[in-house]
C-alpha cells in the first residue's frame, strides 16, 4: 500500500535530524489523508491521482506543492527500488516555478545597529558571538545553534561544522574574518555552547532594539555571500565556506550585488572596523 511504502521510505531517513523527520512525517500524512490513496497499492497509483492529491492538499502555496512533491518522488523511488511498483508517476509531474524575491542585504550603518543592540543589556550580549558568526561566516542560525566553543579553533583561525551541525549533513570551515575575529581570542577561554538558550525569544528582542520592523529570512547569510563575492571574486570559496553542493543556488538567490560598492564589501571585512 501507499502507507506501507512511506513509511518503509522513511526508515531510508532515519539517519535524519529529528525534526527533519516530524516534516516529512507531516507531509506524508496529509497525503495519507486524500481518498483512498494511503491503502490502495502503490503500483496501481497513476500519475493522475499523484497530481491530483498534491493540488488538492498542498496546491495552496508553490513552496509546499514542490516540497510535496519531492517528498512523493522518493516514496515511489524506494518502492520502485524494491519491486513493488514499475514506475515512478511522480517524476513525471512539472513542479511549478519558484518566483524568486528581490534579496535584502544588510548596510554597514544596519549591522553596526545590530552589533550596538547587543551591547544594550546582559541578556542581548549573549547572542554577540553566535550574531558575528552568522554574519561574517554566513553560518545559518540553526548551525549555530548546535555548534560549541570546541568547535572554534584559535590557531587555524577558522570554526569547523560537522556533519552533526550541518543542515546539509556535510562537514565544513569558514574562515573568522572581518568581525568574526574577535572569536578568536575569546574561544581560547569560553566553554560550553556558543548561542544561548533562549534564543528565538532575544533573536526576536535583538532585532527590535536594532531598529528592525520586519526581518527577511536568511538577510545575514545573503549578506555573507553579497559580501563575499563582492570582496574575494570566488565563487568555488564561497560555495565550500557556505557549505552548498553546487553553486547553482549561490548564482540564482543568494547575492544581490547591486548598488553594493567595492568600499563597503573591503569595510565590511576589515577586522579593525568591527572589535
Amino acid at each position: 500500500s501507499f502507507r506501507s511504502a512511506a513509511d518503509f521510505s522513511m526508515k531510508a531517513r532515519a539517519h535524519r535530524r529529528p525534526s527533519t523527520k516530524a516534516d516529512l512525517r507531516s507531509y506524508i500524512n496529509r497525503m495519507c489523508r486524500y481518498k483512498n490513496i494511503a491503502g490502495t497499492a502503490i503500483r496501481n497509483i497513476t500519475i493522475e491521482e499523484c497530481r491530483d492529491m498534491l493540488q488538492c492538499c498542498f496546491g495552496h502555496s508553490k513552496h509546499s506543492y514542490r516540497k510535496a512533491q519531492s517528498v512523493l518522488h522518493s516514496i515511489f523511488h524506494h518502492a520502485e527500488r524494491q519491486g513493488w511498483c514499475s514506475t515512478n508517476p511522480a517524476r513525471a509531474i512539472l513542479r511549478p516555478p519558484v518566483v524568486e524575491k528581490k534579496i535584502q542585504i544588510l548596510s554597514i550603518q544596519q549591522i553596526r545597529n545590530l552589533l550596538k543592540a547587543c551591547r544594550s543589556s546582559k541578556a542581548l550580549q549573549s547572542m554577540e558571538p553566535a550574531l558575528r558568526l552568522m554574519l561574517w561566516c554566513g553560518i545559518r542560525p540553526m548551525e549555530v545553534r548546535r555548534l560549541s566553543w570546541s568547535d572554534i579553533d584559535p590557531d587555524e583561525k577558522g570554526v569547523y561544522i560537522e556533519p552533526e551541525n550541518s543542515k546539509t549533513g556535510g562537514a565544513r570551515a569558514v574562515s573568522l574574518r572581518g568581525g568574526s575575529r574577535p572569536l578568536i581570542q575569546q574561544a581560547r577561554s569560553a566553554k560550553g555552547s556558543i548561542a544561548p538558550t533562549d534564543w528565538e525569544r532575544l533573536w526576536r528582542k535583538l532585532r527590535r532594539q536594532a531598529g528592525f520592523d520586519s526581518w527577511q529570512s536568511d538577510a545575514l547569510r545573503h549578506t555573507f555571500a553579497s559580501m563575499h563575492l563582492k570582496h574575494f571574486h570566488n565563487l568555488m570559496l564561497l560555495q565550500e565556506e557556505m557549505g552548498h553542493r553546487n553553486s547553482t543556488l549561490l548564482q540564482t538567490r543568494y547575492p544581490n550585488l547591486r548598488n553594493l560598492s567595492s568600499g563597503s564589501a573591503e569595510h565590511f571585512f576589515r577586522a579593525k572596523n568591527w572589535e
